[in-house]
Parts: structure tokens; C-alpha cells; sequence
């Protein structure tokens, strides 16, 4: 089985399609030229700054900086990608109020590192795992081209649907080779891995993750994004970061809205509100109607 490609104006439906099929898709022609420029330079200042991992998972040729909401204005951009988005929103949504980037992470693969080991990425979340819905959703964004020789990723293409005992063949694995300025979308539950890099360059790609909005973030987005840093964001940003209130109130500050309160919109005088699901707000509603339908209808008229 093949990882599927599509072209960055491609038909979400079409993209979202493949990625319900085999737990992965290619989309390229993302990023712009001047995007891809801007990107070049910021990602090799920061790489600049810091050694390679020491670890046998992060590798030992292999160098990494998170944060990158705070450090670099194209992945700002990137985060925000449409196509990425209308695909959170079809895998995630449906099981939680809103989504969050878990996080954002820019990997250089360095000459002779090894391949990483198979897995899927689900089990940072330690709960047991339903097939029916994702917890996490991983973009993988090509900074260089990615080739079989760099270590393009390597993915198990229907691995999401496997028995998660099940370890993958070596031809059932396939490596994501795909053009800078392209992005791997890969579901948490597909099984997938770093490649080998057998060149004498690094290979740089940036991994953003998002998550149901009711899980802790594996990057904590309120220390690696600075407050005054967050203020100058997009409000769609800011909440992906994990700027608001998961319905039913999961995140709250003083029963009100974070992002008010980062956006400096919140009330003078503290006080709490409700923060409940369409479903819960119904049941809310019914429940006091029946006990004293007059009282509640005038309680709800002095609150408007």
C-alpha cells in the first residue's frame, strides 16, 4: 500500500478520504517559496544553538527544538494550515469541544543516525484506546526534501486499524518521501518511525501535533509560548495553544475564559459563568423547568 499524495489545493474530502483509509496522506506544495526561505533561516539559527539528543528514542545524531509557536513566524503559519485544520476538526471534534496543539517540534535528522523503532504515538496518552476515535494527530512538514537516503519517515500505511499487538513487515512499511514545503499527515494510532539518514547532511522537518482538547499537551504551550508572545497571535492560534475552556468547564480561570483574560477582555468584577455543551445546557434546562418551571423562567430572565 502506498501513502497517497495530493497537491495543497486538493479537495479536503479527498484528503481526509485517504487518511480515514490508510492512517497517512502526503499534501504538497504547502508552503510558498518566500515561506520556505524565512523557514530556512530561522530553522538554522535555532539549530545552531543547541547539541544533538542523548537518548536511544530522540537519537544521538539527531537535534530538536520545540516551542516553535514562539520562535518562528512560518510556523505560526504552518500551524494554521486549512487543509491541517478541516482535518483535526474531522478526526477530533467529534469527540471533544475543541482540539489543541499538543506540540511543535523541529527535528534534524544528522548523518548516520540510526532508524527510530516503529510505533504509534497514542500511548503517550495512558488510557486504553478506542479504534472509533483518535486521541492525537501528527503533521510532519518537510524543511528539507525528504528521501529515502535522509531518513524521510517511515510509516506502516493501515497500521491505524491493526491489533495493536501486530508488528509490521518490512514491505508494509513505506518511507514518506515528499518535496520541501510538503507536509505527512499520520494519525496517532498509525504505526510509524524516524529513518536512517545514510547522507552526510542533516534533514530538517518540523512535527506539529494536535490533541483532543481534554488531554494534557506533551509541550506545555502556556511556558513555551510566552504570555506576551501569545497577546500578538491570531485568536484561532491563541486557542490552539489552549487558550479556552473545554466544554464542560475544563480550563477556566475564575470562571471565566482564559483568553479573555490574555486578550485583557476580562470582567472587572470576577464572576463565574457556565461553560456547557449544547447536550448538558438541555438537560440543565429540563431538570429545573420540571422542578419549578415559573422560578426558572424568571431566574434565566434576571441573568439575561
Amino acid at each position: 500500500m502506498e501513502i497517497q499524495k495530493f497537491k495543497h489545493d486538493a479537495d479536503p474530502k479527498k484528503v481526509i478520504a485517504a487518511v480515514v483509509r490508510d492512517g497517512a496522506v502526503i499534501v504538497e506544495g504547502a508552503l510558498s517559496g518566500e515561506d520556505l526561505e524565512l523557514l530556512d533561516r530561522e530553522t538554522n539559527y535555532l539549530l545552531d544553538r543547541v547539541d544533538n539528543c542523548q537518548g536511544v528514542f530522540h537519537g544521538y545524531q539527531t537535534k530538536r527544538v520545540g516551542g516553535l509557536v514562539a520562535k518562528s513566524k512560518v510556523a505560526q503559519k504552518m500551524a494554521l494550515d486549512p487543509i491541517v485544520l478541516d482535518v483535526m476538526d474531522h478526526f477530533l471534534l467529534p469527540n471533544c469541544s475543541d482540539y489543541q496543539i499538543n506540540l511543535t517540534q523541529l527535528i534534524s535528522i544528522g548523518p548516520n543516525e540510526k532508524q527510530q523503532i516503529l510505533h504509534p504515538d497514542e500511548g503517550l496518552f495512558p488510557y486504553e484506546h478506542s479504534r472509533d476515535h483518535q486521541a492525537m494527530i501528527n503533521v510532519m512538514w518537510a524543511v528539507d526534501e525528504f528521501t529515502k537516503e535522509n531518513g524521510a519517515t517511515r510509516v506502516a500505511p493501515g497500521s491505524h486499524v491493526w491489533d495493536r499487538d501486530r508488528s509490521a513487515s518490512p514491505e508494509e512499511v513505506m518511507q514518506a518521501e515528499m518535496p520541501k514545503g510538503s507536509f505527512l499527515i499520520y494519525l496517532g494510532s498509525t504505526v510509524h518511525g524516524g529513518g536512517a539518514n545514510q547522507t552526510d547532511k542533516y534533514r530538517r522537518g518540523i512535527v506539529m501535533s494536535y490533541c483532543l482538547g481534554w488531554l494534557r499537551q506533551a509541550e506545555n504551550q502556556y511556558l513555551a509560548v510566552p504570555t506576551e508572545v501569545a497577546r500578538t497571535l491570531p485568536e484561532r492560534l491563541q486557542q490552539l495553544l489552549g487558550y479556552f475552556v473545554h466544554k464542560p468547564n475544563l480550563g477556566a480561570v475564575d470562571g471565566q475564559d482564559p483568553i479573555c483574560l490574555l486578550q485583557g477582555r476580562g470582567d472587572e468584577k470576577v464572576s463565574f459563568r457556565d461553560f456547557m455543551t449544547k447536550e448538558a445546557q438541555e438537560l440543565l434546562d429540563k431538570h429545573y423547568q420540571e422542578e419549578d418551571s415559573a422560578a426558572w423562567s424568571d431566574l434565566k430572565k434576571g441573568a439575561a
